[in-house]
């Protein structure tokens, strides 16, 4: 049997058909969450950031062209979702990042590597929530969500340019502060 593409069932969701929006449910709630995760938002929240994302979906099923990619424009939704449950919250500090199913940690053979892997990841996500809210975004989108540079663009709503810029600021502001990590600095 065929697996249809993303676009195919976002035009049968338009279309009122609420198996398609399942299986794109079932598509996308894993990385939905994870999505959520990385940008710094609690995991009780997540679910329901989820929940409102395929709510706001359905609500705008008719607005989607389906000449377009479908990730570009949920991870759009998404952001919006989040940035929104940011300002309800009226919080200026972001939440930790769970720490729940870090692959380098699970892929550790024994205590004293899983305690390195461990050490080094919550460094990196350290650091990560460190980066101002856009360009954390746009760094989540690329290196763990896997949208292209223009597809990061098209959900983000900004020239191709920006995203480049954002991702290369990004990573020169990451390498420095792990760096400085390395050197014995201290930071938060």
């Amino acid at each position: 049997m065929p697996v249809d593409a993303d676009e195919e069932l976002m035009l049968r969701v338009s279309q009122g058909e609420w198996g398609a929006l399942e299986l794109l449910l079932g598509r996308y709630e894993g990385p939905l969450l994870a999505f959520f995760h990385r940008l710094g938002c609690d995991p009780g929240a997540c679910e329901d950031l989820v929940q409102t994302v395929m709510i706001r979906l359905y609500d705008e099923r008719r607005r989607y062209d389906p000449h377009r990619p479908f990730a570009p424009w949920l991870y759009g939704i998404a952001r919006n979702v989040r940035r929104e449950h940011v300002r309800q919250r009226a919080r200026a500090r972001v939440e930790p990042l769970d720490e729940s199913g870090d692959a380098a940690v699970e892929a550790a053979a024994g205590p004293l590597e899983q305690a390195e892997a461990g050490e080094e990841s919550d460094l990196v996500r350290r650091a990560l929530l460190r980066l101002p809210e856009e360009e954390r975004l746009t760094l989540v989108l690329r290196h763990w969500q896997g949208l292209t540079y223009e597809e990061i663009a098209g959900a983000l709503d900004v020239p191709l340019g920006t995203v480049k810029w954002r991702i290369h600021d990004a990573h020169r502001k990451l390498a420095a502060w792990l760096a400085a990590k390395d050197s014995g600095e201290v930071w938060g």
